[in-house]
């Protein structure tokens, strides 16, 4: 294109020669810019084929297998990354107990203090770390007639572990003429 142009000037070639040079020029250039964009598009897909997670944690067992043909926005999960420090505990109170405790602290009976929450695990050993509540549910659950109780605890050697069954400890109120006991003795 640029060489016809140079003739087109002293007329060594017809016009129509050079303005088909120029759009052959032309056509080349969006050829190569269309291209562009396909290796950009291929590139994209491409990176969208690597699944970042946007938490820290442990990831479960895989439930699509590889090579597997999956879509975005899809039902099934491809696997579950669960976050173990903190880890979250639900707790659940019936609704008869949390009645009656809000009655003895509206009668002054029991003071409400700060909640501790310590775990007894399944073997019978106590949690060392004491967790923090973080919210209580207010509705209660009609099929159960509990409330959720849920709870932060540090689980900085990862002892705690989703689905595990543990009991909770939960102090939301002492009573100060009370008898301490000892549990052997009672």
């Amino acid at each position: 294109a640029r060489r016809y142009g140079e003739l087109v000037k002293i007329n060594a070639i017809a016009k129509q020669d050079y303005d088909n040079a120029v759009t052959s020029a032309q056509q080349a250039r969006a050829d190569v810019a269309a291209q562009e964009a396909a290796l950009r598009t291929a590139e994209i897909d491409l990176a969208r084929t690597t699944v970042r997670a946007p938490i820290r944690g442990r990831i479960g067992r895989s439930a699509v297998t590889t090579g597997g043909l999956v879509t975005a926005s899809q039902a099934t999960a491809l696997s579950t990354i669960q976050r173990l420090d903190p880890i979250y505990v639900d707790i659940t109170q019936s609704s008869a107990d949390q009645l009656r405790l809000r009655q003895k602290l509206l009668a002054g009976s029991l003071t409400r203090g700060t909640a501790r929450l310590r775990l007894k695990l399944e073997d019978g050993t106590i949690y060392p770390i004491e967790g923090v509540v973080k919210f209580a549910d207010v509705t209660v659950d009609p099929a159960t007639g509990s409330q959720t109780i849920r709870a932060e605890f540090a689980n900085p050697n990862r002892l705690l572990l989703p689905g595990m069954y543990v009991t909770a400890q939960f102090v939301e109120g002492t009573q100060a003429n009370a008898l301490l006991v000892p549990q052997r003795a009672v």
